[in-house]
This record gives C-alpha cells, sequence and structure tokens, in this order.
C-alpha cells in the first residue's frame, strides 16, 4: 500500500513538474503581441502594434518590394509569423502540407507533408473557392498547428518534423472546413462544426499542444460554421467565443465549460468576431453587427446585447477596431465606420472593388486588400480619407499578416513581403 501510494506521489509530481517545465517554455505575452501567431494576429482582431509600415508599394520598380516568392502548394490560408519564421498551409486532395519560408529573404526553409493516418481513405469533397487549406495555422511558439479539410489535424516542430497527427474525421460541411485555430497556453483549440445542430455532431476541443492528447472537449448545439474563435480575459477569467447559428458562446479556456451564449446569428456564419472597446462585436453575416458585453452568465440574448449596426454588414469579412472606432467591409468593397461605444455610423465609401481579405490595422492606418489585388490604406478616422492604392497585380483572397514593420501577404500564387528597406522595425 506504501508503495503505490509512493509511486502515485511519485508520477503526480512527475507530472506537475513536467507542467510547470512546459508553462517555462511558453512565450511571455509580449512575444505574442510582437508576432503574429495566428489568423487576424494575436486575439484574432487584425490588430497590428508596430509602427514602420509602409504606406505604399510598387512590384515593377521594387519600392517597398522585399521579396516576392512562388508558393509552392495552393490554399487561402493566411501566413502567419514568428521570430524568423512564417508558416503557411497548403495542398489538395491528395496531399496536404505545411510550409515554413525565412522571413528575412523569402527562401523556403521547408515543406512537410501531413502523415496519412489509418481512415484517410475517405475524401473530402470541398468547393474550388474553399479548397483543403482554407483554415489558417496556429502557433504557440514551440510549434505550429494545421488543419485541413479532410479533418487532418497535425502538429510540427519549427525543424519541419511532424510531432503528431491525427484525423478527426471528415467533416459533413457543404462548402469545406474553413475555421482557423487559435492557441491558449498549451493548448491548440479546434472548434469543429459541421452538419445541422439535430445532427450533433459540432464540437469544441483542446488538445494538448505537445502530444495532441484531448484535454477537454464539449459538444456544441450548433451545425456547420466557418468563422474562426477568438479567446481573451474578461470579467475575470479566459474566454473563448464561438460563433454558429443560433448561437454565440463563450466557453472557459481552462476546462471547456460554458460560460454564457446569446442567440443573436442567423446565415452562414464566416465572419469572425472581435474584442474591442470591453465589448464583444459579433457579424450576423449581412444583417448585423451585434454589441455584447461578455460578463454574463447563462443566456444572456435578454440581458446583455448592446448596440447593434445594420449597414455595410460584411458576409466574409471579419471586422477590425482601434478600441474607438469600428471597420467592416463586405464582400462588394463597401467600408462602414462606426463608433465602438454606442455604433454610430461615422461614414460609408465604396473602396471600388470587393473584398475577401479581412481589413487590418497597424498604427493609426486601416489596411485593406481588394479582391483583384489593390492595397488601399485609409486613415483610421471619424472621416474617410484615402491615403494610398498600390497594385499587387494578382488576386489576393487571403488576410495579410503584420510582423516586424512588415506586411507579409498571400495571393493567388505567390507570397509578397512588403517592407520600407533599411527601417528599423518598430518604429514609427
Amino acid at each position: 500500500m506504501k508503495t503505490l501510494l509512493a509511486t502515485k506521489l511519485i508520477l503526480g509530481l512527475a507530472a506537475m513538474a513536467s507542467a510547470a517545465a512546459l508553462a517555462a517554455d511558453l512565450p511571455s505575452a509580449e512575444e505574442f503581441r510582437a508576432n503574429w501567431p495566428r489568423f487576424r494576429g494575436p486575439g484574432g482582431g487584425g490588430v497590428s502594434t508596430q509602427g514602420g509600415v509602409p504606406l505604399t508599394c510598387d512590384l515593377k520598380t521594387g519600392e517597398n518590394i522585399v521579396w516576392k516568392v512562388d508558393v509552392p502548394a495552393a490554399g487561402f490560408s493566411s501566413p502567419v509569423v514568428w521570430g524568423d519564421r512564417l508558416f503557411l498551409s497548403g495542398g489538395d486532395e491528395n496531399q496536404c502540407e505545411v510550409m515554413c519560408f525565412e522571413v528575412a529573404t523569402g527562401k523556403l526553409l521547408w515543406q512537410t507533408e501531413v502523415p496519412k493516418t489509418g481512415s484517410s481513405d475517405e475524401k473530402a469533397e470541398v468547393p474550388d473557392q474553399c479548397g483543403m487549406a482554407a483554415a489558417t495555422v496556429a502557433t504557440d511558439g514551440l510549434r505550429v498547428y494545421t488543419m485541413f479539410a479532410n479533418g487532418d489535424l497535425a502538429a510540427f516542430n519549427f525543424d519541419g518534423t511532424v510531432a503528431w497527427s491525427k484525423r478527426l474525421a471528415v467533416p459533413k460541411n457543404p462548402y469545406g472546413h474553413a475555421t482557423s485555430l487559435l492557441t491558449w497556453q498549451d493548448r491548440v483549440i479546434v472548434q469543429f462544426d459541421q452538419g445541422d445542430a439535430d445532427d450533433k455532431l459540432s464540437k469544441l476541443y483542446a488538445f494538448e499542444g505537445a502530444t495532441g492528447e484531448v484535454a477537454w472537449e464539449q459538444p456544441r448545439p450548433t451545425g456547420a460554421s466557418w468563422a474562426t474563435p477568438i479567446s481573451f480575459d474578461a470579467a475575470g477569467q479566459s474566454q473563448i467565443i464561438t460563433l454558429a447559428v443560433p448561437w454565440v458562446i463563450s466557453y472557459a479556456a481552462k476546462d471547456g465549460q460554458e460560460i454564457w451564449r446569446a442567440e443573436v446569428l442567423d446565415g452562414e456564419v464566416t465572419p469572425s468576431p472581435i474584442f474591442a472597446g470591453g465589448l464583444l462585436l459579433v457579424p450576423s453575416p449581412s444583417v448585423k453587427l451585434q454589441s455584447i458585453r461578455p460578463d454574463g452568465q447563462g443566456d444572456v440574448t435578454q440581458t446583455h446585447l448592446g448596440w447593434v449596426a445594420q449597414d455595410g454588414i460584411p458576409d466574409v469579412t471579419s471586422p477590425v477596431s482601434n478600441g474607438e472606432l469600428v471597420f467592416v467591409c463586405d464582400s462588394g468593397g463597401m467600408l462602414t465606420c462606426y463608433d465602438v461605444k454606442d455604433g454610430r455610423k461615422q461614414w460609408q465609401q465604396d473602396l471600388g472593388d470587393g473584398c475577401k481579405a479581412s481589413p487590418s490595422i497597424a498604427g493609426s492606418r486601416l489596411y485593406l486588400i481588394t479582391s483583384k489585388g489593390a492595397l488601399v490604406v485609409v486613415d483610421a478616422a471619424r472621416q474617410f480619407k484615402e491615403l494610398a492604392r498600390s497594385p499587387l497585380n494578382e488576386p489576393v483572397f487571403a488576410s495579410p499578416a503584420f510582423a516586424q514593420g512588415k506586411i507579409f501577404v498571400r495571393s493567388l500564387k505567390h507570397l509578397i513581403c512588403i517592407g520600407a528597406k533599411g527601417a528599423v522595425p518598430g518604429k514609427p
């Protein structure tokens, strides 16, 4: 008996020591903010705190073009940047893979295929406009995690070796899986929505980043969706926010327990939420932008909903905010600005071309990339003012990444690094 107790104690202490060591290895919050670790950057809001981002570029003259390289595997996922490395996913029904590029030069450092699993014979049927690699990878600074439309989930070390892989099953989704990953502490979060709500197939998972083991999972009362979850601290706890008709649901990041829910969504939910000015801002596609106070418990539909905006609401792209103003752009290119505090419309402007890439903010500027490939820079202010427009000469559907004073753009066939040559990263 004493031996058994001693063994359990030793194992328990070993597990605690291992967890403590892993926590110590995790990058700091400052490192996360300095990089672009997931879809739309730190917090998933599309905001870069760094200065030095160029206003214009010119592919013909090379002005502010650091490099331009081919992308060897197709996909609509967005770039992710950590330190000296940029990660992308790509592939087709035959092969899914992750690519790693050198930030300074654009050199392809490695290109690793996701291992085949025992159930890989089941094929995912997805439309061309989504493809196999629509979901953006995420990194915790230790590994990079990826998810594909066939249900393959994998983790890669920064040297390109596979840390672990598994298949969750091919999701029942008419447009393919496009929900991107996020990390929380040493875990990777997967919103795996599919089918109809009555099918009871949707789940939210937290996997251990080091091993791929399930840390927790929660069934979801929803059908298929395409929005990406976000995480933030509010009301004294870390929350993960998910969108799928009809619910906005908040889960405790630690154990996956539901905190609150609000019935506000309709349509095919593709835009992702943001957290700005102490409010959760949630797009219901083409219908409304709803503000929600994230400090409730249970069903908060009647108690915690705030202002509603209804003009220019996006159907594909996600909002962006500087904390004072929120900007939305629909797929037709109508750009609209609202006050975060009360939802009052400040202005609306037609960009003259559609947008599938979500808008971003760097410093005091709003950056947009049109579907035809024009980089449009607007003053992030209460009055509309276009500051610059630069052609990239190729369709763009992925959202850009911002890091080290540079913009990283995935066009249809290329990866482009835009940066002021000789500028010091972080300086305005």
